[in-house]
């Protein structure tokens, strides 16, 4: 018989979504909980959907969970079929949460799903320690949501614009300045930056960085300095060939994440541009070498996992009631030396 997902999370003390997850095997469930859940429907499938007699395998304390809320405006950021970045920050969120004693629930909040109430009121039970909002693609209309979650709460990659909750972002003006920097000193003149034409917290901050460092350099940004390419690596690589081919090659391109740099450098190979003897190249985000093997690309690396771990001790404090004061942490980035400069 069909075993319903609610019935397995409402015993394992877990969300309908982690449920999911696990069947159909997705990233973001740790492989302990996916066992478990597993285990569940078979035993409940034997007994005609009945509840297993034994009692949930972890500790009644674990019972406390803390929840991960994914935003996803379908921006292909948080979920991105090109080039997966998030499985290692999820599974960090669980094993973080799991060594402070909590049990760990994934849970997407799709925006044309309609399953909002469902998931605040998730949110809000007594079951749940914390949240984490994952907020890589929030936005300015999503801050009611946040005020109708009534638990400890912290933001992961993004910042409420008051103050008004503890948030773990990145350092993202520091970022440009360090690609910026390195292009300068090795003797760059015309720079410009290259974007998706993605609209989030993150990359509106790189770009006013962009901007802002130049004016700080007494260097007022030229009118084609800033160009938006597109939202796929596909999409940008033709734009940028476009773009490439109809203006005048500059000396030195950052680029505002790791489709741009793909996108980018496939653009130069095929208009035979050499980097970095005739254009020297910047990527903020590190990109797998594999899907850019035939060049080392000198990169700002932006520590993506280390900031789920402060976030979720973050969380734990505010649980606890250690910290009533909220916290704004700005993670450094590194720089990734390469060839590509």
């Amino acid at each position: 018989m069909k075993i319903k997902m609610a019935d397995v999370a409402r015993y394992l003390g877990i969300s309908k979504a982690t449920v999911s997850l696990a069947v159909n095997g997705k990233p973001g469930v740790n492989e302990q909980t996916r066992q478990r859940i597993l285990q569940c429907i078979e035993e409940m499938e034997k007994n005609e959907g009945a509840m297993p007699e034994k009692a949930a395998p972890e500790p009644a304390r674990a019972f406390r969970i803390i929840k991960v809320v994914i935003i996803n405006h379908r921006k292909q950021v948080v979920c991105d079929p090109e080039l997966d970045l998030w499985s290692e920050v999820l599974s960090t969120f669980d094993s973080e949460a799991r060594k402070r004693g909590y049990l760990y629930g994934l849970t997407y909040l799709n925006e044309t799903d309609g399953n909002l109430q469902d998931i605040i009121e998730e949110c809000n039970l007594d079951m749940v320690a914390g949240v984490i909002l994952f907020g890589t693609e929030m936005n300015a209309a999503d801050h009611e949501i946040i005020r109708r979650i009534c638990k400890p709460l912290v933001i992961y990659d993004y910042e409420m614009p008051d103050g008004s909750y503890s948030s773990v972002c990145i350092d993202n003006a520091r970022a440009v300045e360090m690609g910026l920097e390195l292009l300068k000193t090795a003797g760059a003149s015309d720079i410009r930056y290259f974007g998706t034409g993605k609209d989030i917290y993150n990359f509106q901050k790189r770009r006013e960085a962009f901007r802002n460092t130049l004016l700080k350099w007494e260097e007022f940004p030229k009118k084609d300095a800033l160009v938006l390419l597109g939202n796929s690596v596909g999409e940008i690589t033709e734009r940028a060939a476009e773009h490439l081919s109809s203006h005048k090659v500059p000396d030195g391109i950052i680029t505002e994440n790791y489709q741009v740099s793909i996108g980018v450098l496939t653009a130069l190979r095929k208009l035979g541009i050499r980097v970095p003897k005739e254009l020297k190249l910047v990527g903020i985000d590190e990109v797998p070498e594999y899907a850019v093997p035939d060049v080392r690309l000198t990169q700002v690396k932006i520590p993506h996992v280390e900031r789920a771990a402060v976030a979720m001790s973050l969380l734990d404090r505010e649980i606890r009631g250690e910290w009533a004061t909220c916290i704004r942490v700005f993670a450094v980035p590194e720089l990734l030396p390469g060839k590509s400069v």
